[in-house]
């Protein structure tokens, strides 16, 4: 049986989590820069073989090279920052709503790493922590919260995914210039939908994070006797 939920501030956790998936729209925009260069690369090559030299080629895979090993880096720490913060707010969905969730605390880390249950567990788990930050009317019914945000952030997150994976696939069967360009586009596309899914994670957590300090801002002033809409105001 797990240990009673303990309500704790997720604003450290929130910072670090949005400067490193800014930092990850950096290296995106870096890998765009990259696929840019390949994709003039590809049509020059298309065009006439002696307008790209051996040379070029080779500092244009370096480039690809780089921007891949970086991006991937700041990836892999926005990611265990994101999922930090994920667990902390549901944790905290908890205190502030103990039986509105479908899964245990645990799954909000372990959904993002099983198979299969990773394409639905983390934005259900997402959805339950949202609902929990609902304000209760006066007969204690929290009345359901629209979720565009948290739809766009996991429609975003999804079809990167997807469009990455077939970009990849055109990448490795790539033996012309023109199935080289194809490759850039589908990987450019994926690039720009995670940049989109970065920004509107970004905006979840702040919204995330301040609707959990308000509710409990709210509770504690409760406790106290002291009106919630002073705290609103």
């Amino acid at each position: 049986m797990p240990s009673p939920a303990v309500y704790r501030s997720p604003r450290a956790a929130s910072i670090a989590a949005t400067a490193l998936l800014a930092a990850t729209c950096a290296t995106t925009l870096f890998s765009l820069v990259a696929d840019f260069r390949m994709y003039q690369a590809a049509g020059d090559l298309a065009t006439d073989t002696e307008l790209v030299d051996d040379a070029t080629l080779n500092a244009v895979d370096q480039l690809r090279d780089n921007a891949s090993t970086i991006h991937m880096l700041v990836l892999v720490a926005s990611g265990a920052a994101f999922i930090t913060w994920f667990y902390r707010v549901r944790v905290n969905a908890e205190t502030l709503d103990p039986h509105g969730h479908r899964y245990r605390r645990g799954w909000a880390i372990g959904g993002w790493f099983t198979p299969v249950a990773a394409l639905w567990f983390p934005r259900q788990i997402a959805g339950d922590i949202w609902q929990a930050g609902a304000r209760p009317d006066g007969s204690g019914v929290r009345p359901p919260l629209p979720q565009t945000l948290l739809n766009l952030w996991w429609g975003t997150f999804l079809a990167a995914g997807v469009v990455d994976r077939i970009g990849a696939q055109y990448n490795a069967k790539a033996e012309f210039p023109d199935t080289y360009q194809q490759s850039v586009l589908w990987l450019t596309a994926s690039d720009l939908l995670e940049v989109a899914a970065a920004v509107f994670a970004v905006l979840m957590v702040r919204k995330l994070t301040g609707m959990q300090e308000q509710r409990f801002a709210e509770s504690a002033a409760g406790a106290y006797g002291v009106s919630a809409a002073t705290v609103r105001s």
